[in-house]
């Protein structure tokens, strides 16, 4: 399958959560989508199919991007797809560990950093230089509000370790016409269900009646720096409150 759209990349887009809502929204502006999904085969298909029958361009790979392996399976797969890759949005990360540091549970700590930098230094790699030969392309990674800090202490320092890894990059992306921006949301609610998930990405009742921040919040903004709105915008950090 070849296609003149430009082409998204979200990981772990098959859960309740902010990837799903990103899948959607980037379908809905037009764009192919490799919806990205390790274990929930049957809730990524589903994503697919509703892409497809609203005559989207999307289709589900299963990949572990905390793995070398997983990751150039991803890349070849979207290539063998979709012939490139314009967009890589990456999501999951660090797991949650609780512990206060005087009794850190250190092997646990030490994984969640490798969850957050693992799929960012094995994909830029694979995916930037056909970005740079193009002249265009677009990397975005999902940290968190640091203003609004999670309880755990290693969760908050492996989504820092994320933001400054992506910040950094920016700089040598930018003179071949790449942005690299970092979404921080404060805690969202999951979305139960693929119906009420396209409602929200619809911008229908669900949409108008939310009273704190959502997924589709955070897809919007992933929407924009995508758009060419957004094609001067890198190295930002664009952040989410949330009202309990």
């Amino acid at each position: 399958m070849q296609t003149d759209k430009r082409l998204a990349i979200v990981t772990g887009a098959a859960g309740k959560g902010i990837g799903r809502s990103v899948s959607l929204t980037l379908a809905r502006e037009g764009m192919a989508v490799v919806v990205n999904y390790v274990h929930s085969g049957d809730a990524a298909q589903g994503i697919v199919d509703h892409i497809r029958a609203e005559g989207g361009d999307a289709v589900a790979v299963r990949a572990d991007i905390f793995t070398s392996g997983g990751c150039q399976h991803l890349a070849e797969a979207t290539r063998e797809q979709f012939g490139r890759v314009d967009i890589l949005v990456i999501g999951p990360g660090a797991g949650f560990h609780a512990e206060p540091v005087d009794s850190l549970a250190v092997e646990d700590a030490i994984d969640d950093i490798h969850q957050e930098i693992a799929p960012l230094y094995h994909l830029m790699p694979l995916v930037l230089p056909e970005m740079y030969q193009r002249g265009w392309g677009r990397l975005i990674g999902i940290a968190v509000n640091l203003d609004l800090p999670s309880p755990s202490y290693a969760y908050n320092v492996a989504k820092t370790a994320r933001q400054q890894a992506l910040l950094q990059a920016g700089p040598q992306a930018w003179p071949h016409g790449v942005t690299v921006n970092v979404i921080a949301p404060a805690p969202v609610p999951v979305i139960e269900s693929l119906d009420e998930a396209v409602e929200l990405c619809d911008h229908g009742p669900a949409w108008l009646d939310r009273t704190t921040t959502s997924p589709q919040d955070i897809a919007e903004g992933v929407a924009y720096l995508c758009s060419e709105a957004g094609r001067f915008v890198t190295g930002c950090v664009l952040s989410f409150s949330f009202r309990p």
